[in-house]
């Protein structure tokens, strides 16, 4: 995949926002959508043919379905492309327009990676934020922002919060 295509995925702070739910074109839309596509005529046929003994997951599967079609449909563009920040964004996230302003694609592009302007937003919001925006730009440094594509895309955009359970 060419750079221009794969930032389109990479936000600015080096997140995959590929694999967000609210990403318009994001691995979770795809895979929704082709769950719903195999799904089709699912209900239908079980409601018309099962007993009724064994209809009490039809509700169940209803409902799953209706939630599976809304994220079909996500909206956020990714901030490259977003005038204001889409669900998943960071409220107040200072990195897109700082590397704008630096004329960068990401924060591993510039000069003064690891800034502490960019350092002392994450530590004001929240430690795990700063720590894969930091992480991720060096491996961006390290790898090139397509090897390191490839390395997350199929990744949980989250992973780093799953708490042990």
């Amino acid at each position: 995949m060419e750079k221009k295509e794969v930032l389109q995925y990479i936000a600015p702070c080096s997140l995959c926002c590929f694999t967000c739910p609210a990403m318009k074109e994001g691995a979770i839309a795809q895979c929704a959508r082709k769950l719903c596509t195999l799904f089709e005529g699912y209900y239908d046929f079980n409601d018309a043919n099962i007993a009724k003994e064994n209809r009490s997951w039809l509700s169940d599967f209803a409902d799953f379905y209706k939630k599976l079609e809304q994220y079909t449909q996500p909206g956020c563009p990714g901030c490259r492309n977003n005038p204001t920040p889409g669900k998943g964004c960071i409220e107040g996230c200072i990195i897109p327009s700082c590397v704008k302003e630096h004329g960068v694609d990401v924060c591993a592009e510039c000069i003064e990676f690891p800034c502490k302007k960019a350092k002392e937003f994450f530590q004001g919001i929240n430690q795990v934020i700063g720590y894969d925006w930091e992480k991720g730009n060096k491996r961006i440094q390290e790898i090139g922002i397509q090897a390191y594509f490839e390395e997350k895309k199929e990744v949980s955009h989250y992973v780093s919060y799953k708490k042990s359970r």
